[in-house]
């Protein structure tokens, strides 16, 4: 499983569209390297953004960061859109939204209170309908012009609507995502928001995670990678974190911090990705981004994960490796894993309903040397659902029945994102999504 993983890129309003945009060449030399890095190591299933998308949480950052990288990091890498897998930073916060006087009592309230005691209140807070919509309005944007395109909002465990009743379990305030490592085995990618509260006055021991990140399970057959942007030293609920982290979690990735670094345990590797745009009056500037992939060996028989992080790092005007401590390029690791076979019926893993697919139909029948069609997946038909106008979205929902009572409470983006998933519960995918190839064919897009 070949991972790119990028951090803090803080696409800023009044820089990005210009042709004197400061980053514009560093985003150049990035690109560049991934073609580059591709032809060595083959594309890359998946990437990570670990925070930091944007510089002021504003919609047009947003819809630059998304253009870049359905235009040029996803081709470049070989990836498709739907592989993004984002969490929000600090940057991603909503500069105006910290204003609003709930927002700031929130804020004021959750870090006065004790670490013993912060989980506790925490909790209450993102289980109530409404003090939850508190936490997370500074990320509506975010949500919104980002996240929701690539099916990982971040959002209340339950959207409930005006008499209280659940609606549709369209978001939770951690995004999880399962792949397939090469023996049949899992890999489970978690990312977790260390955003919960945040504005001008953030510094360490003042971030607040989502208190399931120290409640992470074992499971047979399944390797964790738990992704977050701010360090432990960063966050003030980080004990249970950290210790669930160093028990459980083989591949631990964090952002925030600007310098770049792969620290190497017995158990577990932690990467930190360095920022690909930092602050150019920062001390060290010094850009970088990290290659990292992740596979099932045998060694003298037990199961290994193996480990390589290619870490990267930007000079004049192209990326270096980042050596390790024996001048390899590849920092290497080999943790241990639990024995396990592959059953022969498909293990019982627990899904997200988001990696329900939809076989192409007659992809049997084609010729060998033709590529088969791509699967029709959830993840695919979200992505190009918000290629539609809302009008669009809304009719077509209608048409097919997708609507339901209750989705006057959700958002815009909400009814999409559970519509999508209602025609894959139905088995309605494959038509949802010839629907929406329709649409856009009709008007060139």
């Amino acid at each position: 499983m070949l991972m790119l993983h990028i951090s803090d890129i803080h696409f800023k309003h009044g820089e990005i569209g210009y042709d004197d945009d400061p980053n514009r060449g560093l985003r150049d030399d990035l690109v560049h390297d991934v073609r580059h890095m591709r032809t060595r190591l083959g594309s890359s299933s998946m990437i990570l953004l670990s925070g930091d998308i944007a510089y002021a949480g504003r919609k047009d950052e947003y819809d630059f960061a998304y253009s870049w990288l359905l235009n040029d990091l996803c081709p470049a890498a070989g990836c498709e859109i739907e592989n993004v897998l984002s969490i929000p930073g600090n940057h991603d916060v909503d500069l105006k939204a910290e204003d609003n006087p709930a927002f700031e009592a929130a804020r004021r309230d959750l870090r006065a209170t004790k670490p013993a005691d912060v989980d506790r209140k925490l909790v209450k807070w993102l289980h109530d309908p409404f003090a939850s919509q508190i936490l997370f309005g500074p990320l509506e944007n975010y949500n919104r012009h980002f996240a929701a395109k690539l099916l990982c909002p971040i959002g209340p465990y339950n959207i409930r609507g005006k008499d209280g009743k659940v609606v549709e379990n369209v978001s939770k305030p951690y995004v999880r995502r399962d792949v397939e490592l090469n023996d049949g085995s899992t890999l489970r990618i978690w990312g977790f928001n260390s955003v919960l509260v945040s504005d001008l006055s953030d510094a360490e021991n003042t971030m607040l995670v989502d208190p399931a990140a120290a409640q992470i399970t074992r499971a047979d057959g399944v390797a964790h990678l738990v992704m977050c942007h701010h360090p432990f030293n960063w966050i003030k609920n980080r004990v249970p974190f950290q210790e669930r982290m160093e028990g459980v979690v083989q591949l631990q990735l964090f952002g925030h911090e600007h310098t770049e670094r792969v620290d190497e345990h017995r158990y577990f590797v932690r990467v930190r990705a360095g920022a690909l745009q930092p602050d150019r009056d920062a001390p060290g500037w010094r850009p970088g981004y990290n290659w990292i992939d992740a596979s099932v060996a045998e060694v003298e028989g037990r199961r290994k994960l193996r480990v390589k992080v290619w870490a990267r790092a930007h000079e004049v005007d192209h990326f270096t490796p980042v050596f390790d401590r024996n001048q390899n390029e590849a920092h290497e690791n080999l943790l241990d894993l639990p024995a396990w076979q592959r059953p022969r019926q498909p293990a019982r893993i627990e899904r997200n309903e988001d990696e329900m697919a939809e076989a192409a139909p007659e992809a049997m029948e084609l010729l060998p040397m033709v590529e088969p069609p791509k699967p029709v997946t959830v993840r695919s038909v979200a992505t190009k659902i918000f290629r539609l106008r809302e009008p669009e979205q809304r009719r077509l929902i209608a048409q097919m029945k997708l609507d339901e009572t209750g989705d006057n409470d959700l958002k815009d983006y909400e009814v999409a994102i559970a519509a999508v998933r209602r025609a894959a519960r139905r088995g309605d995918l494959a038509e949802l999504n010839r629907e929406i190839d329709a649409i856009l064919a009709d008007e060139g897009r």
